[in-house]
């Protein structure tokens, strides 16, 4: 359910905010670029407040000596772990919202960053992507937590606006992290009056929807390219690359971070390039890749369900709960090959398909009504064995499933179906799971395209005494899906 809807309010012509799913992350972040170039004279000094932040988080750093075992350094990087600020809702996995944000790990990393520019350096690091370029870890989902939390105490001042605006009904609620002590270097936790989010615990914070972006504006295979064509001899020189070399994305990235941190210079010059360039948001209105809609268009399908559907009739045994989820499956296979729900997956002025984590999202939209009536445990995007898996069906512990959703037209398929659900079914020690695998073009229905997963999928499946189950979704556009 959206925030409005659970509020029981109507946005007017003078809200700008998004508006949230409470009980799932849309795929969307707070890009620092784009508050920081606002306009609206209650956003400015946003940029300031950042940049004193890390001014104080090296300045500790810094008294430390780079020892880890000093006042300075602990309290530095206490300053730098940014608990996932689950109160907006937003999250590029599409997974719960309660995240695990950035803890000690990411916090070292970071004032290890902080200690290698030098101070006089850190407000070229406000954007906060620029952190990617020095260590890994540092992806879209971190820069949004990190840019909410520094700046939260604004977001709530924003979200009481408009509370107070449509009379919403508010509660206290507790947020940690709702703001920071320029004297002290230290957060303050406590309790906020905010509309309550049952699936979270806490409240719900709004933003101003032109903050909101899609894919990052910094990334570290880009800087390689950069460099690579600005800093050539100092590269070939200084650190040894051929140039001439083919390079896959990985090795990019790799090499990158290694430049970064041998001329840091280099680095943040590219910052100062990025940050000169023009900021757009993404287009939330027209939402070209399904990153708002997606909740809508997964109840729109569970809609187009026929009443008596195999799925609606809940799991009596081990063995019927893996047909029940394959039930599942095919429930997503039938309304995307036989209504109109095909179009979910594609944006139609583009003519090009949607990124897959919108199918995850569609069909765990669809499907959460009917494991709620069958009373079976759905999770989303939950950590299993060396990391995440699209969905785990569970009633019990002998009644488990997983599922992953996959393209068939990725260069990933075959190595996915080959290594990555039965490491997760070993890990777990499930011994049923499924591949949902969706086409868009002729070519994904090749037979030599398809042989090859079954076949290992077989194979694999033998191995490891686990079944392995293949679903097949024709998402090639239709010109007159049926209506039911």
């Amino acid at each position: 359910m959206r925030f409005s809807k659970a509020a029981g309010i109507t946005p007017s012509s003078v809200d700008d905010w998004f508006d949230p799913v409470l009980e799932q992350d849309s795929p969307l972040y707070v890009d620092p670029y784009l508050v920081f170039d606002d306009n609206d004279p209650f956003w400015q000094g946003s940029y300031d407040r950042v940049v004193q932040f890390f001014e104080i988080a090296a300045e500790l750093v810094l008294a430390s000596g780079g020892n880890k075992n000093t006042p300075a350094w602990r309290k530095a990087t206490r300053l730098l772990m940014f608990p996932e600020p689950h109160e907006f809702a937003l999250g590029v996995s599409l997974g719960s919202p309660r995240g695990s944000g950035t803890g000690e790990e990411f916090a070292e990393r970071i004032a290890d960053v902080l200690a290698l520019v030098g101070g006089s350096n850190v407000a070229r690091l406000a954007s906060v992507g620029g952190f990617a370029l020095f260590c890994d870890g540092i992806g879209v989902d971190r820069i949004s937590d990190i840019i909410c939390n520094i700046l939260k105490d604004r977001f709530i001042e924003y979200t009481n606006i408009v509370n107070g605006r449509h009379g919403v009904n508010v509660e206290d609620v507790p947020v940690r992290h709702l703001a920071w002590n320029s004297d002290r270097g230290r957060w303050r936790n406590g309790n906020l009056a905010l509309f309550p989010n049952d699936a979270t615990g806490g409240g719900v914070l709004l933003t101003p929807d032109r903050f909101l972006k899609d894919i990052p504006r910094i990334e570290p295979d880009e800087f390689w390219e950069w460099a690579s064509l600005t800093e050539g001899a100092v590269l070939r020189d200084d650190l040894n690359f051929d140039l001439s070399e083919s390079l896959t994305k990985s090795e990019k990235v790799a090499r990158a971070r290694k430049v970064a941190r041998a001329h840091p210079d280099n680095a943040l010059a590219y910052l100062d390039r990025v940050g000169g360039e023009a900021h757009k948001p993404y287009d939330v209105k027209r939402d070209p890749r399904g990153f708002v809609s997606w909740y809508e268009g997964g109840a729109e399908a569970a809609g187009l369900l026929p009443a008596g559907t195999p799925s609606a009739v809940a799991p009596q045994s081990p063995d019927e709960f893996g047909d029940w989820v394959t039930e599942l499956a095919m429930d997503f296979q039938f309304v995307v090959e036989n209504t109109d729900a095909w179009r979910l997956l594609w944006d139609d002025k583009k003519a090009q398909h949607r990124p897959e984590k919108i199918a995850q999202a569609l069909a765990g939209v669809m499907w959460r009504n009917q494991c709620k009536l069958a009373n079976v445990d759905l999770n989303k995007e939950t950590n299993v064995g060396r990391g995440p898996v699209d969905f785990k069906f569970s009633q019990g512990w002998q009644r488990r499933a997983l599922l992953e959703v996959k393209y068939i037209g990725s260069s990933h398929f075959g190595s996915g179906a080959a290594k990555q659900l039965p490491q997760y079914m070993k890990s777990e020690e499930i011994a049923f799971g499924i591949y949902l695998a969706i086409g868009f073009k002729d070519a994904d229905f090749k037979r030599e395209r398809l042989r090859l997963v079954q076949d290992t999928c077989t194979s694999l499946g033998a191995q490891l005494g686990t079944t392995l189950k293949l679903v097949y979704v024709d998402a090639r556009p239709k010109s007159s899906a049926s209506k039911l």
